[in-house]
């Protein structure tokens, strides 16, 4: 049986205070989760990290959103959610976006629901070191003392926020062979959003023209007729219809716009940024394990790898030369040096060390022939990787 093409990384980087919760009050409280030791670790959860991913995508040029006209709102009152629009499914054009191609989406509006299982499955961030309650007491007195001058009373709006600056794993799993593609399953007389109002699905017909086979989507409001296309961007690989579910399998027709996303996607999470109050975060990776798995069982090792406590002692001697009215003088000091740092492990991995630079040129491997199980571990200039842990 022939098994799918998957991307595996597992990474480690470095951050201060990166997911508030809703806290209480004028307590900010950070995400927290318990672990098996008893002790609490502070979390970025994947949806804050799925957001960031979409936030330095967008604002370094390598992936384009939505637009709202391709957002509607569904249900009613406080069951309203936004997702995309119904048109922006059968024309096969939400395949063109990346956030919904690579994380998924759910359309509540059709029938039967459409869902897209995301081929990028991103998993919580959680600390490499419990969470030891540090946090500071803050107040806006500076406007406070200004509204004291004019008014004669001073409100300052204290508030406590919790701080936590750690080191965080995480894993993302790329489903290679699921990008680019998407199955499509609605029923006649559906609801179809567009821009100006709600239609009903009459039918769904398969046309031929110069350019292959497409999609014509019929729509019905009232007495309004109105016919859509299947989008130019897309090929139709499956189509039929089963009692009154009309079922549809599209793919992007451009193999290499699919490669440059996940390139891109891989750019994306060598150089993430995460802005939270007035702050500027970088959690690029600082040890990455990469694995490219061809027709073969994927593997994590996000759980081997360990962040060690350790001093390091360095041993040295200084001489001092003073001229006196009696002579040189030479003073000899032994000096030893004791410094705390970071040093990690990944425990039982037997894979090669590449310079963090090389991802990209890595990852080229995922689209070659034949069966493949390769891992490397990448190892930013600025973290210590214990020897004998990746060779």
């Amino acid at each position: 049986m022939k098994m799918s093409r998957y991307i595996v990384m597992d990474l480690v980087f470095y951050g201060n205070s990166l997911n508030y919760d809703q806290g209480s009050g004028n307590y900010q409280e950070l995400k927290k989760i318990t672990k098996w030791d008893g002790r609490q670790y502070t979390l970025v959860s994947r949806y804050a990290l799925r957001y960031s991913m979409l936030d330095t995508a967008d604002k370094f040029g390598l992936f384009e959103l939505a637009e709202a006209d391709n957002l509607v709102k569904s249900g009613k009152g406080d069951s309203t959610v936004i997702q995309p629009a119904t048109e922006f499914l059968l024309t096969g054009d939400i395949l063109e976006y990346p956030e919904f191609d690579l994380f998924g989406y759910l359309i509540t509006e059709t029938k039967p629901q459409n869902f897209r299982t995301a081929p990028v499955k991103v998993g919580h961030a959680v600390s490499m070191t419990p969470f030891m309650y540090d946090a500071h007491f803050n107040a806006n007195i500076g406007l406070a003392n200004r509204m004291r001058k004019r008014h004669g009373e001073m409100k300052p709006n204290p508030f406590t926020a919790e701080e936590h600056q750690t080191f965080y794993q995480y894993s993302i799993v790329v489903d290679v062979d699921s990008i680019g593609e998407i199955e499509v399953y609605i029923s006649e007389k559906s609801d179809v959003t567009l821009a100006d109002g709600k239609y009903k699905l009459e039918s769904i017909e398969k046309v031929s023209s110069l350019k292959g086979d497409g999609l014509l989507i019929k729509l019905k409001k009232g007495k309004n007729k109105k016919e859509i296309l299947q989008s130019e961007n897309v090929e139709l690989c499956d189509f039929e219809k089963i009692d009154k579910v009309y079922r549809i399998r599209y793919r992007l027709k451009d193999d290499e716009k699919i490669k440059k996303r996940i390139m891109n996607l891989i750019k994306t999470v060598m150089n993430l940024k995460r802005s939270i109050k007035a702050r500027d975060e970088d959690l690029s990776p600082k040890i990455m394990v990469m694995g490219l798995y061809r027709d073969s069982p994927y593997m994590t090792f996000k759980d081997r790898i360990v962040l060690l406590d350790e001093y390091t002692e360095e041993e040295y001697d200084e001489i001092e030369e003073q001229e006196t009215d009696n002579g040189r003088i030479l003073k000899v000091r032994h000096v030893t040096s004791k410094q705390r740092k970071p040093v990690f492990e990944v425990e039982g991995l037997e894979a090669e060390n590449l310079d963090i630079d090389k991802v990209e040129e890595f990852v080229e491997g995922i689209f070659d022939d034949g069966e493949l199980s390769r891992v490397a571990v990448f190892t930013d200039p600025s973290v210590e990787l214990r020897k004998g842990s990746g060779d």
